[in-house]
């Protein structure tokens, strides 16, 4: 019989895990990491399926909503972009408009979004040389564009 250790081995070796998770997790996730904190995302989720606040499919629960601490996106394009968008969730509205039904961002909020992917623990090396490449793009443009 052979002996397949040494395939294991190699296949556990070049297993890449690339978990996704729900969008309120990565919002969250994204927060944390907007004010200096580098939480650990499994353990983000279960907290936060713990103390009520989603469900385990990552769906916020009625109690969270009832309580103001999970908003429900409306019709505003702003707020559902957003809420599709967690790494920008926590970025003052102001610094979003809508033109031609396509939500555009300052330089503040492109530079804000890119700072975190390179500050995010969790992020590829092929997220992080885009974010670079975008940070360096939005750096050589009139400040007071739209993107």
């Amino acid at each position: 019989m052979a002996d397949l250790t040494p395939l294991k081995r190699k296949d556990k070796q070049t297993m890449n895990f690339n978990i996704k998770y729900p969008p309120l997790i990565e919002q969250a996730y994204s927060h944390f990491l907007s004010i200096g904190l580098h939480p650990n995302k499994d353990k983000l989720y279960k907290m936060l399926v713990d103390e009520g606040m989603i469900d385990e499919l990552g769906n916020p629960t009625q109690q969270a909503i009832n309580e103001g601490l999970v908003e429900v996106a409306s019709n505003n394009p702003i707020e559902r972009f957003k809420a599709e968008n967690p790494l920008v969730a926590h970025i003052p509205d102001e610094h979003f408009k809508v033109q031609n039904n396509q939500v555009l961002m300052d330089c503040y909020a492109v530079r804000v979004a890119v700072t975190t992917i390179l500050n995010d623990p969790t992020a590829t090396q092929e997220q992080k040389e885009n974010a670079q490449s975008l940070l360096d793009k939005v750096n050589s443009l009139d400040h007071n564009e739209w993107h």
